[in-house]
């Protein structure tokens, strides 16, 4: 595992963010102690298909990562530091940010190539970043996970 770049990779509790082999080792441990996915799946409630499309990374359940004390997190790359990673609200700042450089936010969604609704969609957390990320110098986001608090 890579160690923190920034605090912005660090969840609030002071932990780094996790990544998926970090999820695997952890919910296949769980998996050995419970006997196999169906005694895991069992003891926790779960679906065996759930647990199996997690352990495959096929898709990550939520339902599953907390069972394993885990919670799946976005981070954003950042293109001009590598290997450092964003926090949402350091999206929502640069974007703030982005919008106070215009004379008005029509003329900001203007430069970001999308609407003044969309951009009002996006500020108030009615849409995803997408559409402003390469302007904000941004990639798109990575899961990550931090511990359940």
């Amino acid at each position: 595992m890579q160690s923190p770049a920034s605090l912005s990779e660090v969840h609030m509790n002071g932990a780094p963010a996790l990544e998926l082999i970090d999820l695997c080792a952890r919910l296949n441990a769980a998996i050995q102690v419970a006997g196999g996915v169906p005694a895991f799946a069992r003891l926790h409630g779960l679906k065996q298909q759930e647990v199996r499309d997690t352990q495959n990374l096929k898709s990550v359940s939520p339902n599953v990562t907390k069972v394993v004390g885990l919670v799946p997190v976005l981070r954003y790359p950042v293109k001009s530091q590598a290997g450092r990673l964003a926090h949402p609200l350091e999206i929502q700042e640069n974007l703030n940010s982005f919008i106070r450089q215009h004379p008005t936010q029509r003329a900001a969604a203007a430069a970001l190539g999308i609407s003044e609704q969309h951009l009002s969609n996006i500020q108030n957390d009615r849409r995803g970043f997408t559409p402003v990320l390469t302007a904000l110098g941004f990639e798109l986001p990575v899961m990550r996970f931090v511990g359940v608090v």
